[in-house]
């Protein structure tokens, strides 16, 4: 064997290839992986914090915005 060559003188470009995209991947999983772990961790935190306070847990879900309202809460002229 000539060393020559180096340490990957018996692998296909193919495999190495492979291999370095299975090692990104699981770098990527386990960064993924992390995030949903401490995404779950802060909102149960977050929550529990809420309940000690006696504050509310922001519903979820969307809610239109409330129409503006005159100072006073004038609502205009009637429109009968």
């Amino acid at each position: 064997m000539n060393p020559d060559y180096g340490a990957a003188a018996g692998f296909g470009i193919g495999f190495i290839i492979l291999m370095l995209v299975i090692y990104l991947g699981l770098i990527s999983l386990m960064l993924w992986v992390s995030y949903l772990i401490m995404r779950t961790a802060v909102k149960n935190g977050v929550k529990l914090a809420m309940q000690e306070t006696g504050q509310q847990f922001a519903p979820m879900g969307y809610r239109p915005p409330l129409p503006p309202q005159a100072p006073g809460g004038y609502q205009g002229p009637p429109t009968h």
